[in-house]
């Protein structure tokens, strides 16, 4: 696991392999007693196909239903 700060969100880091994301809305300073920026205040958990485009999911919900390229429907005999 890998976890990457996001060059285009400051405060963003994100652990693709894992589809986790954290977010503060910024970085945290030398003083520890000032606690803004030591917390993440939004996390994000996605399903796998996050990243998908239209038409990689379009792909995987016939997959998922079954009309896939690989799956033998009943008419195809």
């Amino acid at each position: 696991m890998s976890l990457e700060e996001d060059p285009g969100a400051e405060g963003c880091h994100i652990a693709h392999d894992l589809l986790l994301s954290f977010w503060r809305p910024f970085e945290a300073d030398d003083d520890p007693s000032d606690e803004q920026g030591h917390y993440f205040t939004t996390v994000l958990l996605a399903r796998p196909g996050y990243y998908d485009t239209p038409a990689q999911a379009a792909e995987r919900l016939r997959q998922d239903a079954g009309d896939g390229p690989a799956a033998v429907r009943s008419g195809d005999r």
